[in-house]
């Protein structure tokens, strides 16, 4: 469905885009680098102060997004520097993160990207929760950050690794696999990839020596990182029908943090109108009659009721 906004509503908000990214780049190197120095110098009870910054894990994700779509900033290198550096803070490479998201959008309507469901004829429920849970509660985005390191291997082992990852198994994925290939292992870009890996590589060991003995707290603001971002990758999927490419949940959420997260409650109306920057979603999602399914801090714990046998999405249609 077109949907009739003006010109400059399609524009990128380049103050609130450039606000909120100060706000997150901050947060990244207060975690990273000025947490460990606070708690020595003011003592352990400070350590609390790791909470919000956690949190804008979530915004900082969404800002990314934007930059994947085109949409950070209205001058494409700019838009794509701005979009690598907080790539570099999030700590996983921005290439992958953009083929990662592109491919989603592409098999959005294929079993294969919508890891809730299994075929029982295939696995068992156990199976495909000991598959379902790790990722859900952590492992996604573990395996993001993995997706640096693992780039300096030799093309030979790299190769059936990332055919692996994009659904070279999967014939409903169809040539999504070879697309990886062609595009993450090109020259180019995987030298931008093992560069940018490299330098993720240097910022994680001076955080690791600035925390010194504080290991732990590290460990647990990745590990909280970890999971908001892999708890909220599914969620406004979780339990909807298959076959739709523009499926996807939109939620209700407080204008405030509507305008935080950069509207990703509105995730049903980006897969519709990819195009569209976040401040656009609102007026499209009330231009097509949109109803919500749910809200945006309580629709993510349905997940936790575990994978969904692929006849609950036949049902779901």
């Amino acid at each position: 469905m077109a949907i009739d906004l003006t010109t400059r509503s399609r524009e990128p908000p380049i103050r609130a885009n450039l606000a909120t990214a100060l706000v997150v780049i901050a947060a990244g190197l207060f975690l990273l680098l000025a947490l460990p120095l606070l708690v020595r110098a003011q003592g352990l009870a400070w350590a609390w102060l790791a909470l919000p910054a956690v949190l804008a894990t979530v915004p900082h994700w969404a800002l990314i997004h934007e930059a994947i779509h085109g949409h950070l900033l209205p001058e494409r290198r700019a838009n794509e520097r701005l979009g690598r550096l907080l790539a570099l803070l999030f700590l996983a490479p921005f290439d992958t993160l953009r083929f990662g998201h592109l491919s989603h959008h592409a098999l959005n309507a294929k079993a294969t990207e919508r890891p809730e469901f299994y075929d029982p004829a295939r696995c068992s429920r156990l199976r495909a929760a000991l598959l379902y849970y790790p990722r859900l509660l952590g492992g996604l985005y573990l395996v993001e950050i993995a997706s640096g390191p693992a780039s300096f291997l030799p093309r030979r082992l790299l190769r059936p690794i990332v055919r692996r990852t994009f659904y070279a198994e999967s014939e409903e994925a169809g040539a999504m696999a070879d697309r990886a290939e062609r595009v993450l292992l090109a020259p180019a870009t995987l030298r931008r990839i093992r560069l940018e890996a490299a330098a993720i590589l240097l910022l994680l060991a001076l955080s690791f020596h600035l925390y010194g003995a504080l290991w732990p707290l590290l460990l647990a603001v990745l590990a909280g990182r970890a999971f908001l971002v892999s708890f909220l990758d599914n969620m406004p999927h979780y339990a909807g029908p298959l076959d739709d490419p523009g499926q996807g949940f939109d939620l209700r959420a407080p204008r405030w943090l509507q305008r935080c997260i950069l509207a990703s409650n509105l995730h049903g109306t980006h897969h519709r109108h990819p195009n569209l920057p976040w401040p656009a979603l609102e007026a499209a999602f009330r231009a097509e009659g949109g109803r919500f399914d749910g809200h945006y801090l309580l629709r993510p714990w349905r997940q936790l009721r575990g994978p969904l046998p692929l006849s609950q999405a036949e049902r779901s249609r």
